[in-house]
């Protein structure tokens, strides 16, 4: 009777343990599946909102006549031209710098130089936000998990990728808004706002 006790009491141990770890590999598939689901629904999502952004940055920088693209609102900001030239520059520079971790062409040219031809900015703002785009379609969900590091800020911080195409967003905004500013101040009417 005391043998038929331990093997039971065995038995359902060993039921318990392999229930126990079946539940925990299931747990853990399930939030494996959430991460991967809600990288995906990122990399859909913040494309359409970078789509947006290009749309919306490209009709400001349309809106601004060629000769009042030397405009400024005062002396010590940029002019409207050098304010759309370094929202594209600064998307190669976030871009190709910091989330994808490589060096950026060599070029001698300045958002000063470029700000002064609307043709150049708008070049400019369009093969920015396509490269940007691209290389966000391009990253599967590990890749946009993936750590960079600031290397140039003196605590060295480091973001996940995704978090970059965040801020690449953020800077787009701070600056297109600015530039918002020009356009009202020059006379022009402002692009009707749009949120995502």
């Amino acid at each position: 009777m005391k043998k038929i006790i331990l093997l039971l009491s065995i038995s359902i141990l060993l039921v318990g343990i392999t229930s126990c770890k079946t539940s925990s590999n299931e747990k853990k598939e399930s939030q494996k599946k959430e991460v991967d689901s809600n990288s995906y629904n990122f990399k859909t999502s913040f494309t359409k909102i970078l789509e947006n952004a290009k749309s919306y940055t490209l009709e400001v920088a349309e809106t601004m006549a060629a000769e009042d693209y030397s405009f400024r609102t005062t002396d010590s900001v940029r002019t409207f031209g050098e304010q759309m030239a370094h929202i594209g520059m600064s998307n190669q520079f976030i871009l190709v710098k910091l989330i994808m971790g490589e060096k950026l062409p060599d070029t001698d040219i300045t958002e000063q130089e470029i700000g002064a031809s609307k043709e150049m900015t708008i070049a400019l703002l369009n093969k920015s936000f396509d490269d940007i785009i691209t290389a966000l379609k391009a990253m599967d969900n590990k890749t946009l998990n993936e750590k960079f590091t600031i290397l140039f800020l003196p605590e060295k911080p480091e973001y996940l990728k995704h978090e970059g195409f965040v801020f690449l967003r953020d800077h787009i905004t701070h600056h297109r808004g600015q530039a918002i500013v020009y356009l009202r101040a020059k006379g022009y009417k402002a692009p009707q706002y749009r949120a995502f």
